[in-house]
């Protein structure tokens, strides 16, 4: 779908992702690497343990789909290399400290003072301006001021983070979807702009709405470790452990109540259970002592059965539980294979073959020659060095790069473009969220009968019947600023024919329902797209269109469980949790919005529009490419390791002064541990033995315990600014009260303040992503349950008021 773009790739392991999922999409994505290699090349795991640049399994997993170059920017001549290969270049992307680029020449305003074309992509801890962009921070850091780590972790325990790199996971397709916005954007305007992406500012989006919640709440929020408030998520199976929530709910009842009847079938049920009435069941009013009664009484039935049978009967019952997979598992997940998801690479010159996850999306009905996936594998050091990099003239103005005068440069990338949303949830509402604050015009379908579960969260037995309740819901609110609602009762064949109206106006339709439900209402692609060849459909379900496991009735706890990340998350020997708030809801959205933008700029091509099947568990398991591939290649099961890292020390989270108050530091090589060493003032607990990153690893208990009796008499923030001042890589474990005051997302504007009609002022919250020259906006709250009706209905398809007032008396808009 990107085929005609040209990316230069400068990035470190921190994006690696950014530009794969580009090249996965069809863009020529060349990967500038140092004279030696790109660093990841020389940490293992290694293919069968032999070292080697071409043997990094993590190399090869976060670099296919693209080719290779050798050049030293600190030599003239590699520089005038970078200048002429950027000259012809659609897109440069880079994660390097801000400012370096621009002391080489390289920097944004250089190379757009050549080419102004340029989309030029920068990805840091903290973003390229402000208090703390100077700030070092890889993963632990990043989480860690991202409000993700104070909410991961057991209660008793300090914050803590995914074994894999979840920071750099957000960070990466939303770098990718931004680069693809800025060239829809430069379509319209002739000009390239600037990305500035903070790896912070996507790790707040991981809290769904959270951090903004606490202007209202007031709540600071508390680690739960396998609990997700106060009911259990996780729970110990036989063989393993399971995710199953104890939530309430009209769309969780059947599922509590279907638990019931199978646990009874097991003689496992008490009367006093068999008895329950579920409709009174609520996680926010129940007793402690009653919930403790429920849950050990699940509890019990769980630990008989394995994992499998558990997933069985829950696919058979249609029962909320998955299975917390590890990588063995995920290989062969039948769903997942029924689809193709891992694709087998040849490495010839390895003597070996290994399985990748393939691609997180399936298109089908577009442009001829539309085709998403792994195309190579990662190149090897210097393999296209001797390639002609020169492009013809003609390459470089391509169909659908007409400049058009009526265009806002000041405005968002998707001004004037039409989204139809359907569905519920979360990964839904920030997936169409992203074009809405890039200027998109958003309709969301919603249902007065069935309102969205998130309109319904904060429901109680004594509240249920206030006045406007459905108003009130912060969640659903911060979630969808900027957007219309338009209310439609389904059932009835005249609000089918309304949405089928819409999508002749609509440039995208996306939807997360089950599978089969679009279908059921009469709305499938094929209907949809038939008055309107230029629609793009997508859908972002759990499991995705296909296969045999695709009507499981799962959530977003379910999906982080099958994919993989509640098993990587937790003391290695402890249970798996988290990470907070259920991950695929926050990595699926930004996939999602990719796809479809990366669609837009082929149909400005083709003149067609697309049919796109994202799986929310395969945006998972493509993020973590890593673990299959090394499961893969070297038979490993990557498991929980707490905050440790496998190659380097220290790399945890230690106590600092004050109740609950930490500091994550990584130390990523020797001579950051000197200057760590320095910064205490030389303890004498410290031996030549720790001058190596082996002999740290292995003191590596000692060395935590003796760091952490010294943090404990720091401040975290005031530690944080001492250590980076000693370029240590030291970042204060920020919760939801820290986030509000914190003075970098106050420099990147990342709260906007609006004022809501029921809730009165919130925090909305803007994308990771910052656009030199489409600078998008926030500037309504989510809208309110038919909010826009006569609007929808009367400016966009003409209806008169009598016509409309019929429609309402039928029921059909409701």
């Amino acid at each position: 779908m990107l085929s005609p773009y040209r990316v230069l790739d400068f990035t470190d392991a921190r994006a690696h992702l950014a530009g794969k999922i580009l090249g996965d999409l069809g863009a020529d994505v060349v990967k500038v690497e140092p004279p030696g290699g790109d660093p990841l090349r020389h940490l293992g795991p290694f293919l069968h343990g032999d070292p080697g640049p071409e043997r990094s399994l993590r190399w090869l997993a976060g670099n296919t789909s693209k080719r290779g170059v050798v050049v030293d920017l600190a030599d003239p001549a590699g520089r005038a290399r970078t200048l002429a290969l950027a000259d012809e270049a659609d897109v440069l992307l880079e994660s390097f400290a801000p400012g370096a680029m621009d002391e080489l020449g390289l920097g944004y305003e250089a190379l757009a003072a050549r080419n102004p074309r340029l989309v030029y992509c920068a990805i840091t801890p903290f973003g390229r301006t402000g208090p703390r962009a100077l700030a070092a921070a890889h993963d632990l850091g990043v989480v860690a001021m991202g409000g993700n780590a104070s909410m991961t972790g057991e209660p008793d325990g300090p914050p803590t983070r995914c074994s894999m790199p979840t920071s750099s996971h957000h960070a990466s397709p939303t770098a990718a979807l931004a680069i693809c916005m800025a060239l829809y954007a430069r379509a319209r305007t002739g000009r390239g702009q600037l990305v500035d992406v903070s790896m912070q500012e996507c790790q707040l989006g991981t809290l769904l709405s959270g951090a903004g919640q606490y202007a209202l709440t007031g709540r600071a929020g508390k680690r739960t470790g396998g609990h997700l408030g106060r009911t259990r998520e996780i729970w110990p199976a036989r063989d393993g452990q399971i995710s199953f929530g104890l939530r309430g709910g009209p769309a969780r009842i059947p599922n509590l109540i279907a638990t019931v009847e199978y646990m009874d079938e097991s003689g496992m049920a008490p009367e006093w259970l068999r008895d329950y009435d579920w409709t009174r069941y609520s996680p926010i009013t129940v007793s402690d002592e009653e919930l403790a009664r429920i849950e050990e009484a699940f509890a019990a039935f769980f630990a008989t059965k394995t994992m499998g049978e558990l997933y069985r009967e829950a696919l058979e019952r249609r029962i909320l539980l998955a299975p917390c997979n590890d990588a063995r598992e995920i290989l062969a997940q039948e769903q997942l294979r029924s689809r193709d998801l891992f694709a087998e690479i040849d490495y010839p010159e390895l003597g070996t073959r290994i399985e990748h996850p393939d691609f997180f999306a399936k298109l089908s009905d577009g442009a001829v020659g539309s085709r998403v996936g792994i195309r190579s594998r990662a190149p090897r050091l210097g393999e296209h060095d001797d390639t002609p990099w020169a492009r013809p003239r003609e390459a470089l103005v391509r169909a659908g790069d007409a400049v058009h005068s009526d265009v806002d440069p000041g405005g968002g990338c998707f001004d004037g473009l039409r989204v139809l949303e359907l569905g519920a949830g979360a990964a839904g509402p920030v997936a169409t969220g992203y074009l809405a604050e890039q200027g998109a015009h958003v309709i969301r379908i919603e249902s007065a009968a069935r309102p969205d579960f998130l309109r319904m969260l904060h429901l109680t037995t004594e509240n249920r019947n206030e006045p406007d309740i459905l108003e009130k819901a912060p969640m659903f609110v911060l979630l969808n600023p900027d957007k219309d609602s338009l209310t439609l009762n389904m059932k009835e064949p005249r609000a089918v024919e309304i949405v089928k109206r819409l999508a002749t106006w609509a440039d995208v339709v996306s939807e997360n329902f089950a599978p089969g439900v679009m279908a059921r209402f009469g709305l499938d692609a094929a209907t949809l797209r038939a008055g309107n060849p230029r629609l793009i459909v997508v859908s972002g379900c759990l499991f995705g269109q296909t296969g045999p496991q695709r009507a499981y009735p799962g959530f977003g706890g379910q999906g982080s469980a099958i994919a993989g990340f509640n098993h990587l998350t937790g003391r290695p020997d402890g249970p798996a949790h988290g990470p907070y708030a259920t991950i695929t809801d926050s990595l699926a959205p930004r996939y999602v919005a990719t796809a479809i933008a990366a669609a837009l700029l082929e149909r400005d091509r083709s003149g067609r529009g697309q049919v796109i099947d994202v799986s929310q568990i395969e945006t998972g398991v493509y993020s973590l490419s890593e673990v299959i591939v090394r499961f893969s290649a070297n038979g490993e099961v990557e498991g929980r390791r707490g905050n440790r890292n496998e190659w380097a020390a220290p790399h945890g989270v230690y106590p600092c002064r004050g109740e609950d108050r930490w500091i994550a530091i990584e130390v990523l090589d020797d001579e950051a541990w000197q200057r760590l060493v320095e910064a205490m003032g030389r303890p004498g607990w410290v031996d030549d033995s720790h001058a190596g990153t082996a002999g740290r690893l292995a003191d590596v208990e000692r060395i935590d315990r003796e760091l952490a009796a010294w943090t404990a008499d720091f401040e975290a923030r005031e530690l944080m600014e001492t250590l980076q001042a000693a370029g240590v890589e030291a970042c204060a474990v920020q919760d939801f009260a820290d986030l509000q005051d914190d003075p970098q997302l106050a420099h990147r504007g990342h709260f906007v303040e609006l004022e809501h009609p029921h809730l009165g002022k919130l925090r909305f919250e803007r994308s990771g992503f910052r656009l030199s020259e489409s600078p998008g906006r926030i500037e309504r709250p989510g809208p309110t349950l038919g909010q826009h009706n006569r609007e929808i209905l009367g400016g966009i398809l003409g209806l008169r008021d009598d016509e409309i007032d019929e429609l309402v008396a039928s029921g059909a808009v409701a």
